[in-house]
């Protein structure tokens, strides 16, 4: 009987937060470990930023124990949560409203809605080289085609065996190198995952 209680006011807790459009905070379930009094409970979060040229957007959380799953309205993937908490992953989708989904009722944040953001500002560099912009046909530029085409004919795989990928090079401005090296990425990736069907 508790079981199917805690069922039903799960269920309710979700459909009115459907209805509002928020994201939900539960309080911990029976047994679960309380924060001692006047510990706040860091609050889960989850943006989407596009990337540059908006070609991709990146979506980052933080505040989530594992494990995860992220929806965009069609798919769920597993996501991987980091030890603090945390999770990057890119993806192509951009005009989609992308949730972090809980896997185990008994955790935290059922389902957290992610908020779109602008284009985030000039990322602090990881290394001194990629403080230096991209050179046309240099090693980096061809490596980010290669990248991007992998990618993107994954995710064409995904969708249909039927249609290869095809670079939409309207309002990109990269070389002639990056696109070549991004074409047989895709079409390598693309026939990595068709064939393995």
């Amino acid at each position: 009987m508790y079981r199917h209680t805690r069922c039903a006011v799960v269920t309710s807790l979700l459909i009115s937060s459907v209805v509002c459009g928020g994201a939900v905070v539960f309080a911990p379930a029976a047994g679960a470990a309380v924060p001692a009094a006047g510990a706040a409970v860091p609050a889960a979060s989850c943006t989407v930023t596009p990337g540059p040229n908006d070609t991709y957007v990146v979506i980052t959380g933080e505040g989530f124990t594992g494990p995860r799953k992220l929806n965009d309205g069609e798919s769920t993937v597993d996501l991987a949560i980091g030890p603090d908490g945390t999770f990057r992953v890119q993806r192509f989708q951009k005009n989609v409203d992308y949730t972090v989904l809980a896997v185990n009722e008994d955790q935290n944040f059922i389902f957290v809605n992610c908020k779109k953001v602008g284009s985030a500002a000039t990322p602090k560099p990881q290394n001194p080289q990629s403080a230096s912009p991209v050179q046309p046909g240099s090693r980096r530029d061809i490596a980010q085609g290669r990248e991007a085409g992998s990618q993107a004919g994954a995710a064409a795989a995904k969708k249909s065996c039927e249609t290869k990928p095809v670079a939409d090079k309207s309002g990109q401005q990269h070389s002639d190198a990056y696109w070549q090296a991004w074409t047989q990425a895709a079409n390598r990736a693309f026939n990595r995952v068709c064939n393995g069907r």
